[in-house]
């Protein structure tokens, strides 16, 4: 590491004076800015973050589950009417594994394994949607 020279040194403690008095008018003429970047970032950014990936993670798994309740409800209510009973059922669940495997189970042999599930039920299903519309 580079040694300072005294002039160096003195110039340097110059400029973080000045930060430092640019830093306390600001807060002055805005009293509502935090008092560091440290607390800027933990209050704002990384909170939005955390909550956007959260309620995408455990909203859109409440979507999911929801569309896989109304799927089963319409099966057992509508038995035998003469059209595709699963398909809601089978993209159902092939949403729930895609969501489960990427979002639930990032490290390990879990996740290994539901990423395995997962693409063998997406290769299951476009199977049984092409073989549908055959």
């Amino acid at each position: 590491m580079k040694q300072l020279t005294d002039a160096e040194k003195q110039e340097l403690e110059t400029k973080i004076e000045k930060e430092k008095e640019r830093q306390q008018a600001l807060r002055e003429s805005n009293p509502d800015l935090p008092e560091s970047f440290e607390e800027a970032s933990t209050k704002t950014g990384i909170v939005r973050k955390f909550a956007s990936r959260r309620l995408w993670k455990y909203g859109f798994l409440g979507v999911i589950l929801c569309l896989l309740a109304f799927s089963v409800i319409n099966l057992l209510r509508s038995r035998n009417f003469g059209y595709d009973q699963y398909g809601g059922l089978v993209i159902g669940l092939i949403l729930l594994f895609n969501h489960i495997a990427y979002y639930f189970t990032t490290k390990g042999w879990k996740s290994v394994v539901m990423k395995t599930v997962a693409w063998i039920w997406l290769a299951f299903g476009c199977v049984y949607i092409f073989w549908l519309f055959r």
